[in-house]
């Protein structure tokens, strides 16, 4: 009996802020050679171009508002609208930097979000009557009421090879984060909600790229070079983020973007008590 209970103890998963560092840098290393052609095509398959618009537009789910989440708003005064400001500009060049062909799907700077728990996802979508989307509601406010502010500071700017560009971020300090014991207790609220979930990452994603010709060695290491540029620029940006979004979400990843549709709850975390409070500069 004591060697299995010391088998389970073994056995037992890293926590999350631990298991962070490696995550991020097994994202940072995946894209150096190159992006992956079949994620690319998996994301081209989720856009289509809006000939009134005249720019790439997310396809529309086969049932409305049948993906919601929780999600982290880059937003607020105490560095978070500076954070979100610095990432839509980082955005920028690095599209502008990307080879001729490349096409890229931009999150809007209002839209910038970090995931912490789905509901519904679009691998399994739940479509819901008002007053199943009312419980849940009802459910995460007080989740999050209980959930201290997050104070954050960015960590890197990686290219994944699917070829999102994403900001990176830690709980100041390398400790835990709200968002940590936020996604458990999400999974104890909601025991019947998608298995697949975010985990140990806490990223802000900027834009996806769409299509991707062939680049030379030279031209994608200029590319990975003007990345690692950004990311040296951003690191160590630090914000105390106090708004966490409900989303419900009608088209494919436009989490938060109220120009597509997205019906947006925004809740309080808990009152910050002035012992608590860390510098965000």
């Amino acid at each position: 009996a004591r060697d299995g209970g010391r088998r389970r103890r073994e056995m037992a998963p890293e926590p999350d802020h631990v298991m962070r560092p490696r995550v991020y840098d097994e994202l940072e290393a995946s894209a150096r050679a190159g992006l992956d052609p079949c994620a690319i095509a998996a994301t081209a398959a989720n856009y289509y171009w809006d000939e009134t618009l005249n720019r790439l537009r997310a396809k529309l789910y086969d049932a409305p508002f049948s993906v919601r989440l929780l999600c982290t708003a880059i937003a607020g005064p105490e560095g978070g609208d500076a954070l979100r400001d610095a990432a839509a500009e980082a955005c920028a060049e690095f599209t502008a930097a990307l080879p001729p062909g490349f096409r890229t799907y931009p999150n809007p700077p209002s839209s910038y979000h970090s995931t912490v728990f789905h509901t519904a996802n679009p691998s399994d979508p739940r479509p819901a009557d008002e007053a199943f989307i009312a419980a849940e509601l009802k459910t995460c406010r007080a989740l999050v009421a209980a959930t201290p502010a997050l104070h954050v500071e960015v960590d890197r700017v990686v290219l994944a090879s699917s070829g999102v560009l994403l900001v990176l971020l830690n709980e100041q300090g390398l400790g835990p984060s709200p968002t940590d014991d936020l996604r458990v207790r999400c999974r104890a609220a909601f025991p019947d909600a998608p298995k697949k979930q975010a985990t140990h990452v806490m990223h802000v994603s900027l834009c996806r790229v769409e299509t991707a010709p062939a680049a030379d060695d030279d031209a994608w290491r200029a590319v990975m070079q003007r990345v690692d540029s950004l990311s040296a620029r951003l690191r160590g940006a630090k914000a105390t983020l106090r708004t966490i979004w409900h989303v419900q979400e009608p088209r494919i990843a436009v989490c938060g973007d109220l120009e597509e549709g997205c019906v947006v709850e925004p809740m309080a975390t808990a009152p910050t008590k002035q012992s608590e409070v860390k510098a965000y500069v």
